[in-house]
């Protein structure tokens, strides 16, 4: 019998040849540069070939860091990096969702945009064991002070905990693989929602029709495709508002919206409020030291 896919395309004699050795961590304390990756969930990044060159925030200022095999990024929730893609370069990402583990192999054959050859999988996230603590570990762990030694260790145990999940038994059930390829395509949008992406190009990067895609989000979603990017997006520009002090235009764009007055309309639907009440509404609970609006989304 052949191995599962996920345990086909796992890079094994990569990361046997470069262990990591040491671990660029993001920060967010700087505004995200436009098209910078910043999501809500953990992410850790491996170059397993080729040169891998970010801009990401470092001690309050903003650092050029270049990675190659032997070195990680790692990014907590809500801090970005903003990434080059040389061609030559093979990537591994992992992306720590709510629901799952998303693990990508991109090989960059172009020079920006999610338009990259991709091989993806998923992994159901554990509710126990070690992965969640490993990820705390390393959310909370911050950079310098003694760190540098101890964030490769943690990212060469979580990559052992993911390793040790591709052993488990996969989804057996039509129902089970679709909604497994949902949550995958979820986290896509959630890692990509700046860029120009549309139900064809992302019916494409997985390797479905269009139609498809549309019948996966309805039956397994509750939702339309579109729908739901739009709450990836507009969930985005809310944390922004929070976060950020940007004006409207920027955080448009970096939502991927180019046209503001249109942001702005798709913005008072969902959230009942105007992106400028939002962020006043913001400010006066930051004020009172209290936490930023929940994520409806």
């Amino acid at each position: 019998m052949n191995p599962p896919v996920s345990e086909r395309l796992w890079p094994e004699r990569a990361l046997r040849r470069h262990p990591i050795e040491r671990v660029f961590a993001c920060g967010r304390q700087l505004h995200p540069p436009l098209y910078s990756h910043v999501v809500n969930f953990p992410r850790l990044e491996l170059p397993l070939r080729g040169c891998y060159e970010n801009q990401i925030e470092s001690g309050g200022r903003i650092i050029t860091v270049r990675l190659r095999p032997g070195a990680a990024l790692f990014a907590a929730p809500n801090c970005w990096n903003l990434p080059v893609w040389r061609p030559g370069l093979e990537l591994m990402s992992l992306l720590f969702g709510a629901k799952q583990i998303g693990v990508s192999i991109v090989t960059a054959r172009r020079r920006q945009g999610p338009q990259l050859a991709a091989r993806k999988f998923s992994l159901p996230r554990p509710v126990t064991g070690p992965v969640p603590p490993l990820l705390e570990a390393m959310v909370q762990l911050p950079p310098g002070n003694g760190a540098s030694e101890i964030f490769p260790e943690l990212a060469r145990a979580l990559l052992q905990c993911v390793r040790h999940l591709l052993q488990q038994p996969p989804l057996p059930t039509p129902a089970g693989r679709a909604h497994a390829l949902l949550e995958s395509v979820c986290v896509f949008l959630q890692n990509h929602y700046q860029y120009d992406i549309t139900r064809n190009s992302v019916a494409e990067q997985f390797g479905v029709t269009p139609n498809h895609l549309s019948r996966l989000f309805q039956m397994q979603g509750h939702m339309t495709f579109s729908n739901y990017l739009t709450h990836v997006r507009i969930d985005r520009a809310k944390h922004l508002l929070w976060q950020y002090n940007l004006k409207l235009d920027e955080i448009a764009l970096r939502c991927g919206y180019h046209d503001t007055p249109y942001f702005c309309h798709v913005f008072k639907r969902l959230t009942k409020s105007t992106p400028a009440e939002y962020r006043v509404k913001a400010r006066a609970l930051r004020a009172g030291l209290e936490a930023p609006p929940a994520n409806h989304s």
